[in-house]
């Protein structure tokens, strides 16, 4: 009866592991795309597929008129160009990058909203080009999207939100190892004060559901460190106050 009951729990324990390693590997959403800062007539990125970390992938590209809504690029590299940051941040093996010359001398002046995807999946951040005015101007972040009522989140009121990304300096070492052994991934992994928000929660941050994977020795009180891929991004999120709420 002893061994019947350990082959038991041994076939248990693998239905368990293979099936939440299947929901671990949904969840996380494995194609993940960006965009950096503008290069002069150059739109640089990278996108990756997580679950083929070393294959280049296809990216697809536009470029809309803000006003009219006319698309004025429209364009499928493949995110293939090696970038040592990348590799450096564990993106694949680094070739993950993709560079795309846009003409906006030959473009009216007015805003130009850039769009991404990757394998179907938005790219985390859109940019916004301004011609005509002195200086590009970057997208603002966006606000945080109000829950309609009766939908089973709650404010937690304002929380300052900084990032973090896998590079030494942010992680120690830690690299995407999180404290609850979690692995980290972007669009999904906060740190939190666990005193505040419980380890496991769900929460909403402007518009994208995290789960409180990580604690940090500088995340206090009302402060979440949000997971990001590159140091670059982390640069770019910078630090400011944002509207959380409870998913229940």
């Amino acid at each position: 009866m002893l061994k019947t009951n350990t082959i038991f729990a041994t076939i248990g324990l693998a239905f368990c592991l293979l099936f939440g390693g299947a929901f671990t590997a949904y969840g996380s959403q494995p194609a993940n795309g960006f965009f950096d800062a503008f290069e002069g007539n150059t739109i640089v990125g990278w996108g990756w597929d997580s679950s083929t970390p070393n294959t280049a992938v296809p990216v697809h590209v536009t470029v809309t008129n803000k006003d009219s809504g006319e698309v004025v690029g429209d364009f499928k590299p493949t995110a293939g160009t090696f970038r040592q940051d990348l590799k450096e941040n564990g993106i694949g093996n680094g070739n993950h990058g993709f560079r795309i010359s846009m003409d906006w001398d030959s473009l009216p002046d007015g805003s130009y909203v850039i769009q991404g995807w990757i394998e179907g999946q938005e790219f985390e951040n859109t940019k916004t080009y301004v011609k005509g005015e002195t200086a590009p101007a970057e997208e603002a972040a966006p606000a945080a999207e109000e829950p309609q009522q009766n939908s089973g989140m709650r404010s937690l009121g304002l929380f300052r939100t900084t990032a973090y990304c896998p590079c030494y300096k942010c992680s120690e070492g830690w690299g995407r190892h999180t404290s609850s052994g979690a692995t980290a991934h972007a669009r999904h992994t906060i740190a939190v004060d666990p005193r505040v928000i419980p380890m496991g929660s769900k929460v909403m941050i402007g518009g994208v559901i995290y789960t409180a994977e990580d604690r940090g020795g500088g995340v206090k009180g009302n402060h979440i460190d949000i997971f990001y891929d590159t140091h670059a991004q982390t640069r770019q999120h910078g630090s400011f106050m944002q509207e959380v709420f409870l998913v229940q």
